[in-house]
């Protein structure tokens, strides 16, 4: 996959900003600005001005990124996004916790696909994450379907067949708390169009022939699909859905999953 190719070309280094090579340029051509801040890991964070500095909206570089999460081959449920957000724990998991770090680097590889979690933001062994609060939160309504329509009510099981199913793909990859950096997008962000053109290319063909499902949670027009939203297979948020990007059962999004999965509607 040509996403995947794509960030074979990042190896992250000690002590410098967590950037894909493609991006660089364009960071640099708008002052170096978030490229001189100081690379921190977890203790170096705490003691930074950028702790508790909660006005902060610059990426932060000392963070791996994730431009996806899941198994990008055999999901069949693609959630699309704006960009990681930021939680102080992220440094924490990153640099106190190795298998943490090591799924997130297994994930950016995409080598997860034997992973009994390969969306591992639903793995109940780093539920003391940020992610895994965000997402299980997202799925838990559609969650419970599933355990009550399929595992005998085994929520654990539910969550397997979430993780293997279902991958989440950012439209920019790097952490921050809010995002401001919509002109990256703009003028061509070379990890923003491998993304856009994963979609394009891999996923649209796939969700026009009925094998997957689309939901564009943040910036529809931006991801191309403006045009795309009463196409079959593909669910658009407007509006106030955006904000809070719910999956529940009830909303646009969730009964798309539902139906993906093979579930019957509340």
């Amino acid at each position: 996959m040509s996403l995947i190719r794509f960030w074979r070309d990042f190896a992250p280094r000690n002590g410098s900003p967590h950037v894909h090579p493609d991006d660089t340029d364009l960071f640099l051509k708008k002052g170096r600005g978030i490229l001189d801040l100081p690379c921190a890991n977890f203790r170096q964070f705490v003691r930074s001005e950028r702790f508790g500095n909660f006005s902060d909206n610059q990426f932060h570089l000392s963070l791996l990124p994730v431009p996806y999460a899941g198994d990008l081959r055999r999901a069949d449920i693609f959630i699309l996004l704006l960009n990681p957000g930021f939680n102080f724990v992220d440094y924490y998991a990153e640099y106190e916790s190795r298998r943490f770090r090591s799924r997130l680097l297994q994930n950016l590889r995409q080598k997860n696909h034997e992973a009994k979690f390969p969306f591992l933001y639903l793995d109940p062994s780093f539920c003391w994450h940020s992610g895994f609060a965000w997402w299980e939160g997202k799925f838990r309504e559609v969650g419970k379907l599933l355990a009550e329509q399929r595992y005998e009510g085994s929520y654990l099981a539910a969550l397997k067949e979430l993780s293997r199913r279902v991958a989440a793909i950012e439209l920019v990859p790097y952490h921050s708390t809010s995002f401001a950096a919509h002109k990256l997008v703009e003028q061509g962000l070379p990890s923003s169009v491998a993304a856009q053109s994963f979609v394009k290319s891999s996923l649209f063909p796939r969700a026009a022939a009925g094998e997957v499902t689309i939901i564009a949670t943040r910036r529809t027009r931006d991801w191309g699909l403006a045009a795309m939203r009463k196409r079959r297979g593909v669910v658009c948020y407007r509006g106030g859905l955006t904000r809070g990007a719910s999956l529940g059962p009830k909303t646009l999004g969730g009964r798309a999953i539902l139906k993906q999965l093979g579930l019957k509607e509340p």
